[in-house]
């Protein structure tokens, strides 16, 4: 039996996922803040991964010393994506930080565009929304319903956005129209960066955002094709990581042996 971790050490939350046999089994997501060396410790830890290889991936990924190997998020997530789902062709991920469009082909990276510069079109831009509403992000599909027509929300930038969501509000219009004009924003600016790329069927999302089946229809509406959302979307990235770890062991193995 051979055991390896996956650790995606981001922004905002940290994933271990470990793997035995090329099965997932264990996995669990801790908060990154305010120590992310801190976070991969217990991550790993409550994942029951500690003293196994252990190949890390994501914001803080060279924070966590006792790494095999460390790689981008692109590549760990375009190998996540390979075994989660095979059959996709892009993949669209938007994180505390960033968000990223990448065109796959068998786990590996065609093409790529993404957002890391500005918190517009991230997870982080959501979560200031969630607060300036009063709407948790466990209440945006009950909020954001099909039935509600979404309010323009114009602004580019997340401080310019928060004081336009307020005059928003303090104007009375509904909540529910203004986050659906949110989540129709944060979308709009994901699909610009696909067209960078060219967005190719069948398209998958990933990340904790798409836990939310609003943000999910939000996101194939300005995409223009269906999305789907594997079962756990947001260890998605920590699994390829994972993956790509039980490789590299198994290929310093092979050298070992010649």
């Amino acid at each position: 039996m051979t055991r390896v971790a996956g650790l995606d050490i981001g922004s905002t939350a940290t994933k271990c996922v470990m793997m035995e046999d090329g099965r997932v089994i264990a996995s669990v997501v801790v908060p990154s803040m305010p120590d992310m060396r801190v976070a991969a410790e217990r991550a790993l830890r409550e994942c029951g991964a500690e003293g196994i290889p252990v190949l890390t991936t994501g914001y803080g990924r060279a924070l966590y010393e006792a790494r095999l190997a460390q790689v981008s998020e692109i590549t760990a997530l375009a190998a996540g994506v390979g075994f989660v789902a095979p059959v996709a062709a892009t993949v669209v991920d938007i994180g505390g930080q960033d968000s990223k469009v990448v065109r796959v082909e068998a786990g590996k990276v065609v093409d790529f565009a993404m957002n890391d510069r500005c918190a517009a079109g991230t997870g982080r831009f959501l979560e200031v929304m969630s607060r300036v509403l009063h709407i948790p992000f466990e209440e945006f599909d009950a909020v954001a319903c099909d039935e509600v027509e979404p309010l323009p929300v114009t602004s580019t930038c997340t401080v310019f956005a928060e004081s336009e969501v307020v005059g928003l509000l303090s104007a009375r219009h509904p909540p529910a129209r203004i986050l659906k004009g949110v989540l129709t924003s944060v979308c709009g600016r994901v699909a610009s960066l696909g067209r960078q790329v060219g967005v190719k069927a069948p398209v998958v999302a990933t990340g904790g955002t798409m836990y939310s089946q609003a943000v999910v229809r939000a996101l194939s509406n300005a995409l223009g094709v269906p999305v789907a959302v594997p079962a756990a979307p947001q260890f998605v990235t920590a699994t390829g990581a994972a993956l790509l770890c039980a490789r590299r062991v198994a290929a310093d193995v092979a050298a070992a042996a010649v």
